[in-house]
Parts: C-alpha cells; sequence; structure tokens
C-alpha cells in the first residue's frame, strides 16, 4: 500500500489555523518534522484536491510505501532465555521446543516482562534455591512474573500483590495464562500490612530502594527463609545492605548485571531466628 501525502512549510505560530485547514479535507492524520507537515491521505485524488484547497501555502505532493508498523512490532518480538531453566517470552507461539520453564507475559504490559535487568536478576537468583512444596510471597508484583517463576520451581502457593489497581488485570490474566490455578497463586490489590499474619520461604521485592526500605520492617515480619531484594542500582547496595542489617538480616548473596544489583538476605541467629 502507499501513503499520499502533502508537505506543507509552515509557521509553528501557524499550525493551529493549519491544522484546521487540513480538518476541512480528506486529511488521514499529519506529522510534524522541524517546519514541515506532512498531512497523510488515501487516495492520490484526496490529496491533489487538498493541494488545491491549500495552494496558498505551496504543498509539495508526494508519495511511499506504507510501513506496516503492526508488522514491525510483531517481527521484533521474540522469547528470551533467562537464566539456566527459564524462557520468558511475549506470546506462547513464539515459544520453541525446550526443556526450559515458560513463563508467557505480553510485551505490552508495563508491570515487568523478564527484560529487565532487575527481572534477570531475580529469576536468576531464584534459581538457586529450593522451591518444592514452600511458600512464596512476592511484594510489589506487577506482571506477576516473579510469583510465576516460583510456581515453575515448584512452589505450592505464592502470595502476590501491588498497591497499583492497575496491576491486577494483568496479575490475574498472567496468572491464567500460564496455567496457575487461582488458589495457588492468591491476588490482592494493597500494601504488606494486608497479609497480617503468615510467614513465607521466599520473598522477593523488586522495586526501588525508596520503596523498599520504608516497607522493610513490616516485611521482615513474614520472612522465615530467604529474601530478595532487587530493582537496586549498584551505587546504592551498600545503602541498602545497612538498612536491612538494621532489621536483623545479613547478606547471603548477591548479582549484578550492568549497572543493575540485587541481594539475597536472610535473618540473623542473633536476631532470634
Amino acid at each position: 500500500m502507499t501513503d499520499f501525502i502533502l508537505e506543507i512549510p509552515f509557521d509553528p505560530a501557524s499550525e493551529e489555523v493549519l491544522q484546521g485547514r487540513l480538518f476541512l479535507t480528506e486529511s488521514r492524520g499529519s506529522t510534524v518534522s522541524g517546519d514541515v507537515l506532512s498531512a497523510y491521505f488515501d487516495t492520490p485524488e484526496d490529496r491533489d484536491e487538498a493541494a488545491r484547497q491549500l495552494a496558498d501555502l505551496n504543498p509539495r505532493p508526494t508519495e511511499r510505501p506504507r510501513v506496516d508498523w503492526l508488522e514491525h512490532y510483531q517481527q521484533s518480538l521474540t522469547a528470551m532465555d533467562i537464566g539456566a531453566r527459564f524462557v520468558v517470552a511475549p506470546d506462547a507461539s513464539l515459544l520453541r521446543d525446550s526443556s526450559r520453564m515458560t513463563i508467557v507475559v505480553p510485551q505490552e504490559q508495563a508491570f515487568g516482562t523478564g527484560s529487565h535487568e532487575t527481572t534477570a536478576l531475580c529469576i536468576e537468583t531464584l534459581e538457586s534455591f529450593a522451591l518444592e512444596g514452600k511458600r512464596g510471597l512476592d511484594v510489589g508484583s506487577g506482571s506477576g512474573i516473579l510469583a510465576i517463576a516460583m510456581h515453575r520451581l515448584g512452589a505450592t502457593k505464592v502470595i502476590a500483590f501491588d498497591n497499583d489497581p492497575d496491576a491486577y488485570a494483568a496479575l490475574r490474566e498472567n496468572r491464567t495464562r500460564n496455567g496457575v490455578d487461582e488458589t495457588s497463586m492468591p491476588l490482592f490489590i494493597g500494601s504488606v500490612e494486608a497479609l497480617r499474619g503468615g510467614a513465607f520461604d521466599v520473598v522477593t521485592m523488586n522495586i526501588i530502594p525508596e520503596v523498599i526500605l520504608p516497607l522493610l520492617p513490616e516485611v521482615v515480619r513474614h520472612v522465615r527463609g530467604a529474601l530478595i531484594l532487587s530493582g537496586i542500582l549498584v551505587i546504592k547496595r551498600d545503602e541498602v545492605v545497612a538498612a536491612a542489617a538494621k532489621h536483623g538480616l545479613e547478606l547471603a548473596g548477591e548479582r549484578a548485571k550492568g549497572e543493575w544489583w540485587a541481594g539475597t538476605f536472610r535473618q540473623r541467629l542473633s536476631a532470634g531466628t
């Protein structure tokens, strides 16, 4: 297909007037680059008629092949190996035959797709744990990718929650998309205080230090095993380790990718655990 275009030189101060005149033509939209406005038309006849209506603006007719941006986007989608055992894909059709555990999370979701280093750091850390029969908690779950990863690794129950109401649909859809039973992955929107009781073998927090640190006093109450903290810049590592120590947590392991860092913490024996 072809886009039929009028390129119109203009003064940015008069753009509103020009857009008003284009509204009276068959233009399907326009873009601006510098001091040239490009108006798009479905047919050369529509374009040429608009050129006559706007002759005083010295428009220049041109055309170019239409770009199918949806096709370009779909071609850019790929499955991605994470760690030694996982493959994450934006669509199930992209999963190839593999011995890896699969997670499907649409790429357009803004709540975590596995493509960011912080998520990969968490998944790689989770791989090092024996999670069969364990209980997990994902704080600030977003898309639910870490909760799903815990299930794939054998956890029998993982609670996932976020304080953003917009995350609920993504959590619910991804739970279904990945075949996780709702009783095995309870969801809620709210804060950690809503948990009240309960202790978990693994707790993940892939957020940012400014959110993680104020939550630590409440989160620590629910940790009976490991706490994985991610979403942290390497330059913030010492600050996070020091803050965790104030709450009876000691650093048991750490990983880094580029400028991002993740730490695994456990309660010190001297803290009474």
